[in-house]
């Protein structure tokens, strides 16, 4: 229940977003399932306002039951349904984005040095909010970095969990899977002489092992990378900061490389570059050891 009393009078809600965004959410099942046992408006009106002490206008509630409109309005556009695109934002959120609330805005941000990073994470992005143009992706001087800021309450509520709840999303196909993968790499992976990811939670890092064992792309045993309390350098600026947590990682091995190319790769060019070459010495390597 909204409210109680006798004494209280009922909010009026007509067609524009008077109400809160939770109390309109709460409301919209009941009216919906009302209407599908066949009341009439007036029935639903009077219903709603006897439980919640809201009124709600017929014009709304005509809305609402023929799909016109939703609680949500116009920016919030959100709708859990599993895609490749909501799996890559859940992979960036869990690595380098971040969920911020500021004011009345819900803010999903990204701060990349690579603008194919940050043009990947805007346009999907986009594509689950149902907007025509991607997000603009800018420069920030003070942080050397591309930055691109959505905002959504619903897909904010729906990402700030615990990342095991995401799983059904990240699961429901290969596309997603490994869209979810790409995203994370893109992130917290790296290529040099090993194919490398590291992050501080160390059960995320298992998943991702079982994630790619099921797409028959063999690694390392997971270990501690560096303690909690150590210094590092940030080799683009030269700071010195203090590592808060244990960092743990584990790499892809050889000879998965070329699978790992085929089903997850790299949105980052440089990255990509340097995974192409990775994989076609794997070929090589195979080639001539087959001999």
């Amino acid at each position: 229940m909204l409210s109680s009393g006798s004494d209280v009078t009922a909010p009026q809600c007509g067609s524009g977003n008077y109400l809160p965004l939770d109390t309109r959410m709460q409301l919209y099942a009941p009216v919906r399932e009302l209407a599908g046992l066949g009341l009439s408006y007036r029935q639903i009106q009077d219903s709603v306002l006897k439980a919640h002490q809201v009124r709600l206008s017929k014009s709304r509630i005509s809305v609402w039951v023929n799909g016109l409109h939703d609680p949500t309005g116009r920016l919030n556009r959100f709708r859990p349904n599993p895609t490749p695109e909501l799996a890559y934002v859940i992979g960036v959120i869990l690595g380098d984005g971040n969920l911020n609330i500021h004011g009345y805005n819900a803010e999903l941000i990204l701060a990349v040095t690579d603008h194919d990073f940050a043009e990947e994470f805007s346009g999907c992005l986009a594509k689950i909010l149902r907007r025509r143009r991607p997000y603009k992706i800018r420069w920030s001087e003070r942080k050397n970095r591309w930055i691109v800021q959505g905002s959504s309450i619903l897909l904010y509520k729906f990402l700030n969990c615990d990342w095991r709840s995401l799983k059904k999303w990240v699961e429901h196909c290969d596309r997603c899977r490994g869209a979810f993968l790409r995203a994370f790499y893109d992130s917290e992976g790296s290529i040099s002489r090993r194919l490398v990811v590291s992050n501080t939670r160390r059960e995320l890092l298992r998943y991702l092992q079982t994630l790619l064992k099921q797409a028959n792309i063999e690694t390392t045993s997971l270990r501690l990378n560096t303690s909690a309390g150590t210094n590092l350098k940030d080799p683009r600026t030269g700071i010195i900061y203090v590592r808060r947590k244990d960092c743990f990682r584990f790499s892809v091995r050889k000879q998965s490389i070329p699978r790992f190319a085929e089903y997850v790769g790299f949105t980052i060019e440089r990255k990509s570059k340097r995974l192409r070459e990775a994989a076609l010495r794997a070929k090589q390597q195979r080639s001539v050891g087959s001999f």
